[in-house]
């Protein structure tokens, strides 16, 4: 029994318990799970390796006990270390010697009861977080519809409208619209986000109405993990798949956006993850890698070729969004600014940082817009046919992402929307707008009322302004709002 109290088991599941303390929902869940199995067997290889070289039975597992507590005071603070040291100080002083012993086994006992605290509350929003998330608005219900084109749906992360790029960022796409143009599809100049958040936007539109907001004592972080269900789960989907629709997406390196029923087309090949490498500190580089690797992987050509129709086609790229890791070029970019920090977290006050975000946001924005007209040149010809491609929400260098007054409104809140199809009835539904206001959050409402019996009128066009860290305040913007100037 004594022996068993020796093993160092609990400073092992903490620092198994690290990629949970490091998970935010960015990535897949099944990537904790492997990192802290790696953990685990690096913990097991280094405690027997350790064993065979050193005969005292306590070094050993000190040995662990020491990595659990730097560990631990990394990646989530002082609180364990600082019991341990405290508890060492005082042994000493009553033993009279170097407690060995004692020190594992109240970090056995620390560490068996911390494990649980750590990994319910994430497991809990990930396995059960309640469902997708319903409307304050009339939202899509299933039908029956008439034709089957397939859809191929390409989401440009932070893309915004030509004249905010041009009057902000210096940026002008005519070139990207009029190629566009050439290709036949519609673009509409007027596009307006309903939400300046991207979960909040596409959950929006994939209900074909406006989310309803968490209420005042939900956890942001749990609503977010709903509003991903309600993205890749919700009513525009139940109706698509009901009509035989075969589902193929991209990794986009956001995993509330990525799809769990679907086959994922060009899957990572790589030795470490995203939140492995996250866990990897001073190795910024690492984490660009891998966010520069996914964006060329879904921007091949490739794609789009052989898929079985119909099918519905979801490509989310984090671009122009930050990280700003990639140059007009393809070629990539050193930064220490990996993480997906967007609008005040990004800039956090600072004219050179926001500087630094406008550079970094143009050269993004001139490699997708070209990758994006190379790969559409495979699209299908020979099939009835939707390609969407819109922002969700606009830039964020004059945004702050806790008030709308210090925020540049319609910088975040106007997008880009370009729509084409061989369908007839869908380019006349969609033509009604390309001179006047397009709320994003009616794109599917208009797609199934062409291609079906059912009409799902159009909604009258609202945006509103969603704090971070307080999602359930919201401030509603109006017209005058959005044509004022930053």
């Amino acid at each position: 029994m004594q022996r068993i109290l020796l093993l160092p088991i609990g400073p092992a599941l903490l620092l198994a318990c690290i990629p949970y303390m490091r998970f935010s929902g960015i990535y897949p869940i099944e990537e904790a799970h492997r990192a802290a199995l790696v953990i685990l067997g690096i913990v097991v290889s280094l405690f027997w390796i350790t064993g065979k070289f050193i005969r005292q039975n306590n070094i050993p597992a000190m040995i662990i006990v020491i990595l659990s507590a730097f560990g631990l005071k990394l990646f989530s603070g002082p609180i364990y270390p600082s019991i341990l040291i405290v508890s060492l100080f005082v042994f000493w002083i009553l033993d009279r010697q170097i407690p060995f012993k004692k020190i594992v086994i109240l970090s056995n006992i620390l560490g068996i009861f911390l494990f649980p605290t750590v990994l319910y509350p994430v497991l809990k929003n990930v396995y059960a977080h309640g469902g997708i998330v319903e409307t304050s608005s009339p939202s899509l219900e299933k039908i029956s519809i008439k034709q089957q084109p397939s859809i191929i749906h390409i989401v440009l992360d932070g893309y915004g409208s030509s004249k905010i790029l041009n009057d902000l960022y210096g940026h002008d796409n005519q070139s990207f619209h009029d190629e566009l143009t050439r290709r036949g599809f519609q673009i509409f100049p007027k596009a307006i986000t309903p939400f300046n958040q991207t979960l909040f936007t596409m959950a929006s539109i994939m209900s074909g109405g406006y989310i309803d907001l968490p209420n005042k004592g939900d956890n942001p972080q749990h609503y977010r993990y709903r509003l991903g269900e309600t993205i890749t789960n919700g009513p525009t989907h139940q109706i698509l798949r009901s009509n035989g629709y075969d589902y193929t997406y991209t990794k986009s390196g956001y995993a509330y956006v990525d799809f769990d029923n679907a086959t994922e087309l060009n899957p990572d090949h790589q030795w470490l993850t995203g939140l492995e490498t996250s866990l990897v500190r001073h190795r910024p580089d690492l984490l660009a890698d891998i966010h520069n690797q996914q964006l060329r992987s879904a921007l091949k050509p490739e794609n789009l070729q052989n898929l079985i129709p119909p099918f519905y086609y979801y490509q989310h790229l984090l671009a122009p969004h930050p990280p700003f890791t990639i140059s007009r070029d393809g070629t990539s970019i050193k930064t220490s600014a990996v993480y997906l920090s967007d609008g005040s977290h990004y800039t956090k006050g600072s004219k050179k940082k926001q500087k630094t975000y406008i550079n970094g946001y143009r050269e993004k924005a001139l490699y997708v817009e070209k990758a994006l007209l190379k790969q559409l040149t495979d699209i299908p010809s020979d099939q009835p046919l939707i390609v969407l491609i819109h922002g969700d929400h606009g830039p964020g260098a004059h945004m702050h992402q806790e008030s709308s007054s210090l925020s540049c409104l319609p910088e975040r809140m106007t997008t880009f929307f370009a729509v084409y199809t061989n369908v007839a009835s869908i380019r006349l539904a969609f033509a009604k707008y390309e001179k006047t206001e397009f709320n994003i959050v009616n794109i599917y409402r208009e797609i199934f009322s062409a291609i079906s019996d059912k009409t799902f009128p159009p909604l009258p066009s609202e945006s509103r302004f969603i704090e971070w860290s307080a999602p359930s305040q919201a401030t509603k913007i109006t017209q005058e709002m959005l044509n004022s100037s930053c």
